[in-house]
């Protein structure tokens, strides 16, 4: 530039040979030919043209060498309006200006080009201070600028596609990314292979109206038009094609500064498939060269959506895998099984649930289960229903008719069901039949009254052994003692007496009379004492005990009795010999009542962990209504006994033989309070008590 500067002929311009101009003007043009950068001075009112060979490629060849001496209008004519503007500013003001990375629509390559500077417009005095023009100091960044935006739309295209869980949302990520790029994406659209394979869909479009000659709703590729040819439904091929005119119609508020001309088609290919799934058609930006650079970025979003396809295609077939798992799992569960959607329908029933209503999956579907409910749990049933409004879990109980027509007692558990999204898809349940739990809280319930009952008859039975003590003690005590007070009295005052005339043997016969009368009064107190708590209890155990009683029962009664022990006195606590010895008592009476029998068989041992008591009579036997009757008072007596120190009692008929079995278990002391049964008797056919 340095010689075409010195060969030109500045006469014919304003600024006049340059033997003519002030050192500062040929100074500042010296410093601008040696710079490295692209810098320009601009001069005069005019602001004739001088740039150094930095600043050749802004200009390109369009405008180089044609820009050295003529003004900036004339070159910039595109851009005069700002340029002019500024110069005059910098000029008037006396002060520099700059800017970074700002547009010019540039004429300067055949075609109106998008263009970036960042530059400085600084002033220019002489030697007397005036300013005679402007240095322009300039560096083109367009392309880092458009790299960076095209990085950063191919970044906003990644973030939105990975949360795409379904074709949809990939749609929309893809008109989003090209309606936010309008620049380098002028428009955009998006065809999918229809399931036959014979056609494509429009299934996303941005920019651009849909039904126009370039986006028809379906494609055709046989049919006349502009893809004819072009597309290939069966191999992946991808294209770039000039544009015809007329065949483009921008979408509303979609016009930009220049018409593309050119379309890259190309092919989204499923990596499990050899056919397309799809194709992009992406507009090439008319103000940038057709390059490699705009066909790398079109690459490059197209990489991205066909891994989205990809991944989507992949996930939708792991989900129709695991729906089709679940399925399958919940169709052999035990337990009866439903699922809803968001509408609150039902869509699913398992196995157990149709099997347990006697229905068919049709007959059960939406809310046609629901007839199926006790009319009393209806209103139950709103309540737990409510909880889908707010999505949350909810357990409830309620009866449901089975296939037989009964109504039995279920137990629903359920909550809300959400995919990898967080996305609400309804509610899934479990039903248990808990009728036999229920009829067991009942049982329970019953036992409870029973129990209250029972302690109720102790606390009366208790009361009256009370009173029957008194009474014995009153009335046989009492009165033995005070014969014995009156017997003692009358020696008293007999020998107190001056005129006593009693002889010795007098006094022997009544002190003889007061001693028989305490003896009975001693054993009036054993007896009593024996029947509160037997002595041989306290002091040789429950064997020892049973013994005493089994003969003194065979002495009054003359009925037989066999006795069998071997259980050590250490091995049951207090409260399991006490249990076991009334239960004993107890089971003696009633053979002494009931069963008109001749012999006995008493048997106290152990078996495993626990301590057994046998009574056998060869009675008339017991029924079974008579065991099971809630009026038989001294068997509930016995059965309570046993149930407190953790033990049971067994009575029944015996199998081979006349006669009733008393059977009663209790844990020995090392075991605690274990309610365990060892084993069932095989001696009965009577029942369980």
């Amino acid at each position: 530039m340095r010689a075409r500067i010195r060969e030109f002929d500045w006469s014919k311009t304003e600024l006049g040979c340059p033997s003519g101009w002030s050192t500062s003007l040929k100074m500042a043009v010296s410093i601008m030919l040696d710079c490295a950068v692209p810098v320009y001075i601009a001069l005069g009112p005019r602001f004739i043209q001088l740039y150094n060979d930095a600043y050749i490629p802004i200009l390109g060849e369009a405008k180089h060498p044609k820009a050295l001496g003529i003004t900036t209008a004339e070159t910039w004519h595109e851009i005069r309006d700002f340029v002019e503007t500024q110069f005059t500013a910098v000029m008037r003001s006396n002060r520099a200006v700059s800017m970074q990375h700002k547009l010019f629509p540039m004429l300067r390559k055949g075609f109106l080009e998008e263009c970036y500077f960042t530059f400085s417009y600084s002033p220019l005095a002489d030697e007397t201070g005036q300013v005679i023009g402007v240095i322009v100091t300039v560096w083109e960044t367009t392309e880092e600028f458009v790299h960076k935006r095209r990085d950063h739309v191919a970044r906003m295209l990644v973030d939105d596609l990975s949360n795409a869980g379904d074709m949809h949302s990939a749609y929309a990520a893809f008109e989003k990314t090209v309606l936010e790029c309008a620049e380098d994406l002028p428009f955009g659209l998006w065809y999918e292979m229809r399931p036959d394979c014979s056609s494509m869909e429009l299934v996303a479009a941005a920019g651009i109206q849909r039904g126009s000659p370039l986006s028809p709703e379906l494609l055709d590729p046989e049919d006349d038009g502009f893809y004819k040819g072009l597309i290939d439904v069966t191999t992946p091929v991808r294209l770039t094609q000039p544009l015809p005119k007329g065949v483009l119609r921008w979408a509303r508020g979609r016009l930009p500064m220049a018409q593309p001309t050119q379309v890259c088609i190309m092919p989204l290919c499923d990596v499990q498939c050899r056919r397309p799934n799809g194709y992009i058609v992406l507009a090439f930006n008319p103000m940038r060269p057709s390059d490699d650079t705009q066909a790398d970025f079109h690459e490059a979003l197209r990489s991205r959506l066909e891994d989205t396809v990809r991944r989507v295609n992949r996930f939708d077939i792991e989900k129709r895998e695991r729906e089709h798992q679940l399925h399958t799992v919940m169709e052999v569960l035990p337990c009866m099984v439903w699922m809803s959607d968001t509408a609150k329908s039902y869509i699913f029933f398992n196995r157990a649930w149709l099997a347990f209503r006697g229905r068919s999956l049709a007959q059960e579907t939406g809310t046609a289960w629901m007839q199926g409910i006790h009319p009393d749990d209806i209103e139950t049933m709103e309540r737990a229903q409510a909880n889908i409004d707010q999505r949350i879990a909810f357990t409830t109980e309620y009866r449901l008719v089975d296939a037989q027509g009964t109504y039995r007692w279920v137990r629903e558990e359920a909550t809300p069901r959400y995919d990898m999204n967080g996305e609400f898809l309804g509610y899934i349940g479990t039903c248990f039949d808990i009728s036999e739990r229920k009829r067991n809280e009942e049982n329970m319930v019953a036992s409870q009254r029973e129990l209250r009952s029972l302690y109720e008859r102790l606390q009366s039975a208790r009361e009256e052994e009370r009173r029957a003590l008194a009474r014995e003690v009153h009335d046989q005590l009492g009165q033995i003692l005070s014969a014995a007070k009156i017997d003692i009295k009358l020696l008293e005052d007999d020998f107190a007496s001056e005129a006593s005339i009693m002889s010795q043997q007098a006094v022997l016969q009544e002190l003889r009379s007061a001693r028989h009368t305490i003896d009975k009064s001693i054993q009036v107190v054993r007896r009593l004492a024996t029947e509160l708590r037997p002595p041989e209890l306290e002091s040789q155990g429950l064997a020892a005990a049973i013994e005493w009683h089994t003969r003194d029962f065979e002495r009054r009664t003359k009925i037989r009795c066999k006795l069998d022990a071997s259980l050590d006195v250490h091995q049951l606590n207090d409260a399991g010999t006490i249990a076991l010895f009334r239960i004993f008592q107890e089971a003696m009476t009633n053979v002494l009542r009931h069963s008109n029998a001749s012999r006995v068989h008493i048997i106290i041992d152990s078996r495993g962990n626990r301590a057994r008591l046998h009574v056998m009579d060869n009675g008339v036997g017991v029924a079974l209504a008579e065991v099971r009757s809630k009026k038989s008072i001294g068997l509930k007596g016995m059965r309570e006994r046993a149930t407190i120190v953790g033990g049971k009692l067994i009575v029944g008929a015996l199998k081979k033989k006349r006669g009733t079995l008393v059977a009663a278990t209790v844990p020995l002391a090392e075991n605690g309070n274990q309610c365990s049964e060892a084993g069932t008797l095989d001696v009965l056919r009577g029942g369980r008590t």
